[in-house]
């Protein structure tokens, strides 16, 4: 991964769907210090595998809305996730060979064959100013899910790269506690229960 001038690093933890609605900044105790609603969208998302070998690996590649996107998993569960993520093909393809000796390009699927395709709309709130609150529904059964993210940008360079591992590892369990802590602080917003991602959801559906 030496060609990778940058990291985006990314925590997420999954909850059901929100516990109030309207969902707005004094909408139980303690209130939120800021609560910004960024409105609605949908998005198509179409992703990629090859008899399982990815995802068995902690990787997930998607094309979403006609973009290439991978999440490289670094710890965490199912539902309290953390994340490397890769934009650029190149990128991907070559964390691909890293990880699983495939060597391909975005202009053939990168070897992969296609194994879950739906749309999701997604409204998003931005909290105490840090803090991407979205819930998603998706085309399929009228599945829910939610997520609180925090995400992060690590800048490569020649003299920092030695130091990176180390800096991944500290910051994504940071940011991992951070999320933790806020959920718990705010817990009133969020529905007690197990979540199911989407992606899951879907392949459960046969």
């Amino acid at each position: 991964m030496s060609t990778i001038k940058s990291l985006t690093l990314e925590v997420e933890r999954k909850f059901t769907q929100l516990a109030v609605q309207p969902f707005t900044c004094a909408g139980g105790t303690p209130s939120f210090r800021s609560l910004q609603y960024l409105g609605s969208h949908s998005f198509h998302d179409i992703y990629y595998d090859l008899d399982g070998l990815l995802s068995s690996k902690g990787i997930w590649i998607r094309r979403r809305n006609g973009h290439w996107e991978a999440k490289i998993k670094h710890g965490g569960d199912f539902q309290n996730s953390r994340f490397v993520e890769l934009h650029d093909p190149k990128e991907i393809s070559s964390q691909l060979e890293i990880s699983t000796g495939i060597k391909q390009t975005q202009y053939n699927n990168f070897g992969l064959r296609k194994l879950a395709d739906f749309t999701t709309l997604r409204q998003s709130w931005i909290a105490d100013d840090e803090y991407t609150i979205v819930q998603d529904t998706m085309d399929f059964d009228n599945h829910m899910v939610g997520e609180v993210e925090l995400q992060c940008t690590l800048t490569l360079s020649p003299e920092n790269c030695c130091i990176l591992e180390q800096k991944r590892v500290l910051k994504l369990e940071e940011m991992d506690l951070r999320i933790k802590n806020f959920m718990g602080h705010y817990a009133w917003a969020f529905r007690v229960g197990r979540p199911k991602g989407k992606l899951a959801a879907f392949l459960e559906r046969g």
